[in-house]
C-alpha cells in the first residue's frame, strides 16, 4: 500500500478559495490510482474551519481505504470522539496555542488511540510538547514541522529543537506544502531531516487539491509525487515513508 497522508476532500459548493479545482472523493481517488496511491488520509482544509461535517460527508462516498484527521478547535465530549472513530478518524488536527480548555478532550482521544496532528510548528511550545509525549500521545508536525520558511534549514535552531524532541519519541513530521515553500528550501529541510530521523519517522502529504488563494497554480496530482520523488531521490527510503512508516500509524496494511 502507499499512502498519501494529506489529502483535501470537499464539495465544489463549499469551495471558497482560489484556484477552484473540484476536491470530490471521485476526483481525488482518481488522481490517487493514476500514481497507484492506494490509501488516502483525509485532513480537512482549513476554509472549512472546525465544522468536520463534510469531512465525513466526503468520507462516506469513498471506495478507496480512507483515514480522516478531524479538527479540534473546542472541547468535545467523549461521545462525539467514539463516533469519530467509528466514522475512520484516527487523529486530530490541532494547534498548541492554547491546549487547556482541550484537556478533557485529549485525554478522551488519547484513550480512543488518537494521535495528534499538529499546525503552526514547534516554537514556544517545546514543554507542552514535551508534555504531551510524557502523557502518551504521539505528534505529527504538519509542514516540515515549522511555522514558515524564512530561515535556512542549514542552521534554522526551530528545526535543531523540533529534531532533538523527535529522537527516540513517538514524533514524525510530515513532508507537505508544495506551492507554500521553495524548492531549495524544502529539499534543504528534507535532507537534514532525513539525516537526523530516517524514514522512519517521516510521512509525506500531497495536500491536493491546493486550496488557498495563496497558490499561483494548481499542480496536477502526478507533481505532487514529483516532488517528493526530488525530496526524497532514495527509492528505497521513499517506500517506507510511502508504505510502512504511515500504515503503522494510521492503522493501514502496509501489503
Amino acid at each position: 500500500m502507499s499512502i498519501d497522508c494529506e489529502v483535501h476532500a470537499f464539495s465544489l459548493k463549499s469551495r471558497q478559495a482560489a484556484p477552484i479545482i473540484d476536491g470530490s472523493m471521485e476526483t481525488l481517488e482518481g488522481a490517487a490510482r493514476e500514481s497507484r496511491i492506494t490509501g488516502l488520509v483525509l485532513v480537512q482544509p482549513a476554509f472549512l474551519n472546525g465544522d468536520p461535517a463534510e469531512l465525513f460527508a466526503q468520507a462516506s462516498q469513498a471506495r478507496m481505504t480512507v483515514r480522516l484527521i478531524p479538527p479540534l478547535v473546542q472541547p468535545l465530549a467523549p461521545e462525539v470522539l467514539e463516533e469519530w472513530a467509528r466514522s475512520g478518524a484516527v487523529g486530530l488536527a490541532l494547534t498548541l496555542t492554547d491546549p487547556d480548555p482541550l484537556a478533557e478532550s485529549l485525554q478522551a482521544a488519547l484513550q480512543l488511540g488518537f494521535h495528534l496532528e499538529v499546525s503552526g510548528g514547534l516554537e514556544g511550545r517545546e514543554r507542552l510538547a514535551e508534555q504531551l509525549l510524557a502523557d502518551g500521545h504521539r505528534l505529527v508536525f504538519r509542514g516540515f514541522g515549522l511555522a514558515d520558511n524564512v530561515r535556512d534549514p542549514a542552521w534554522d535552531p526551530r528545526l535543531a529543537r523540533l529534531l532533538a524532541l523527535a529522537q527516540g519519541a513517538e514524533v514524525w513530521v510530515k513532508l507537505s506544502g508544495l506551492g507554500r515553500v521553495p524548492d531549495g528550501w524544502a529539499q534543504a529541510a528534507a535532507a537534514r531531516i532525513l539525516q537526523d530521523l530516517g524514514p522512519k519517522q517521516l510521512l509525506w502529504g500531497s495536500e491536493w487539491p491546493h486550496v488557498t488563494a495563496a497558490h499561483a497554480y494548481a499542480p496536477s496530482y502526478a507533481q505532487t509525487l514529483e516532488w517528493l520523488e526530488e525530496l526524497v531521490p532514495d527509492e528505497d527510503g521513499r517506500g517506507r515513508i510511502l508504505g510502512d512508516t504511515p500504515a503503522a500509524l494510521y492503522r493501514l496494511s502496509a501489503s
